[in-house]
């Protein structure tokens, strides 16, 4: 037998630079979505950075169960969770996290 990696967690090589851009022209974003574990795992450190005491009034959202575990773990807030895993179904629910009587 023979292994062969056909799969590999890596972080996208701009993560950095495209947040920076980001939060220079934006600001401190009203929400973040999370993908996967993965995707919390490499960006968050930057997005800590980024926003520094302002991070509390960013809604985290979370595309399934497993992403906002990863989100509680980190001490974050899961404003929302999909429904399903489905872009469509996260924006709903990143939606209704928006709405000034979802506080």
């Amino acid at each position: 037998m023979e292994s062969i990696t056909v799969y590999q967690k890596v972080p996208h090589p701009g993560i950095q630079v495209n947040l920076s851009s980001y939060y220079s022209k934006q600001g401190v974003p009203a929400s973040i979505a999370f993908f996967s574990p993965s995707g919390l795992t490499h960006s968050l450190q930057y997005i800590q950075e980024l926003s520094g005491n302002h991070i509390q009034q960013i809604k985290f959202a979370a595309i399934g169960p497993t992403t906002a575990r990863a989100l509680a773990a980190q001490g974050l807030p899961v404003s929302c969770t999909a429904q399903s895993p489905t872009p469509r179904a996260l924006a709903a629910g990143i939606r209704r996290a928006l709405q000034p009587d979802s506080c």
